[in-house]
């Protein structure tokens, strides 16, 4: 039985007090769309169509980005009129299930759907519910003899409903044909003269139509998001869980309230975490590693026995064994520090290789540059890789030796074994082989420059 998915996210979100949709507010990295988006994408469904309001051109331009099928609720006025404008345009075979999700509620998981569709399978409906100590402003879900008869929303609520603490999710799924027919039926006589989705369940239940759940125990899958209140919450609760998780099986983490892991972090044994950090995307880190406290980590991986020192930035770069990078450095896309080397402070990296046992390691830029093995770069030295409208590579071969102050302007290469002198602007490649070359401008005094250039003489 094929699956057809429909995202709600025609609200107006007043609540968020910007100029933007809610859905595309960021958590843990991502738009908030974008993480039910992928969740919808892994459990295979046939087809994804997302309901959208008066949508900003943001919103337009990710559903456009993303194939998403799109139908415009123009009117809001109810979860029944979004889900019947959506199942009116799109031709759908008789018999499959619709999977309902809610475009602000960003981490159900795949599991619990999963376990929602195919209860489905022997029912009616399924819907995704759970238990909360504070349930104010949900519906809550009626039972009679243990069977759900109806969804009540707050607002409609009294005093002794509104003391249920099961409530619904927003999640549901249901024969396609049940939903034909029933979503025709719902009126809206409640106080927010809306056509409630939910009133689907008080009907199926009148008709002696099979409903099930499925409770949910997991908090963080069912929070919306409607006020930026509730995103700064469900994420640092986010944040919390996955750094107690990595705490749990073995990693120092030195206090999972400040330390924000916003992507994938893939962690061996014995590895350190200092307060403050962030990573996002893919990040892995190899066993019996420190990292310090301040540091950024962004579409990387870390070899082991590295010492990532307080204040570092590495993205999208490969640092390999026993490496020490810090502190105040910055690792930037395309590079590759490899075994051994060394990366110090108020050192950039660009899009270059760092070689064995060579140490960069103050106050240097090495760009679009290939270093070799066991190369010195004194302080400040620069890479002049860039011409205005090029760029152009240096390579410095191993044993060399860079003196502090040198500019090398690409294209240019450093043969093995150059010495460099300090202070030196290198335009033409070294023969190497124990030689040292010497590219300075001859130093000339002039006597009594200031009182000439008072005067106006030079």
């Amino acid at each position: 039985m094929s699956l057809s998915t429909i995202i709600l996210a025609a609200g107006k979100s007043t609540r968020m007090l910007s100029l933007k949709s809610k859905l595309l507010f960021k958590i843990s990295g991502d738009p908030i769309i974008d993480h039910v988006y992928r969740t919808a994408k892994s459990i295979s469904s046939n087809e994804i169509i997302c309901v959208l309001g008066d949508s900003p051109k943001e919103l337009l331009d990710f559903v456009k980005k993303n194939k998403l099928k799109t139908v415009s609720q123009k009117n809001p006025c109810g979860t029944a009129d979004a889900v019947k404008i959506a199942i009116k345009s799109k031709t759908v075979k008789n018999n499959n299930k619709i999977l309902i999700l809610c475009g602000d509620v960003p981490f159900i998981s795949s599991k619990s759907l999963k376990v929602i569709i195919k209860k489905t399978n022997n029912n009616d409906l399924c819907l995704g519910t759970t238990l909360l100590e504070n349930p104010s402003g949900y519906g809550r879900i009626v039972r009679q003899n243990n069977n759900i008869i109806k969804i009540v929303e707050e607002k409609d609520a009294n005093n002794k409903i509104k003391k249920i603490n099961e409530v619904n999710t927003g999640i549901l799924c249901i024969k396609e044909g049940v939903l034909r027919k029933y979503i025709q039926k719902i009126k809206n006589n409640n106080k927010q003269k809306e056509y409630y989705l939910t009133d689907l369940v008080s009907l199926l239940s009148e008709s002696k139509k099979k409903i099930t759940s499925y409770k949910i125990s997991n908090e963080l899958e069912t929070m919306g998001i409607n006020s930026k209140k509730d995103l700064v919450k469900l994420e640092r609760k986010l944040l919390i869980d996955k750094a107690t998780k990595l705490l749990g099986k073995g990693v120092l983490i030195r206090d999972v309230s400040r330390t924000d892991i916003k992507g994938n972090l893939k962690v061996q044994k014995d590895v350190e975490i200092d307060i403050n950090c962030i990573f996002e995307d893919n990040v892995s880190i190899g066993e019996n590693t420190t990292i310090g406290h301040n540091c950024y980590l962004n579409r990387c991986k870390i070899g082991k026995n590295v010492n990532i020192k307080p204040n570092t930035i590495i993205f999208g770069a490969t640092v390999g064994d026993n490496c020490i990078v810090g502190p105040y450095a910055r690792i930037r896309p395309g590079t590759i520090l490899k075994n051994h080397s060394n990366i110090g402070n108020f050192v950039e990296v660009k899009n270059s290789t760092i070689g064995n046992r060579t140490r960069v390691n103050h106050l240097s830029y090495i760009g679009d540059s290939i270093l070799g093995n066991d190369i010195n770069i004194g302080a400040g030295t620069i890479t002049c890789n860039f011409d205005g409208k090029n760029k152009y590579q240096t390579i410095i071969e191993s044993n060399s030796f860079i003196g502090s102050g040198t500019r090398l302007v690409a294209p240019v290469k450093i043969a093995k074994g150059s010495y460099i002198a300090a202070g030196s602007t290198v335009t033409k490649d070294t023969p190497g082989g124990g030689s040292l070359t010497i590219a300075r401008s001859k130093q000339v005094t002039i006597a009594k420059w200031k009182n000439n250039s008072k005067s106006g003489k030079k």
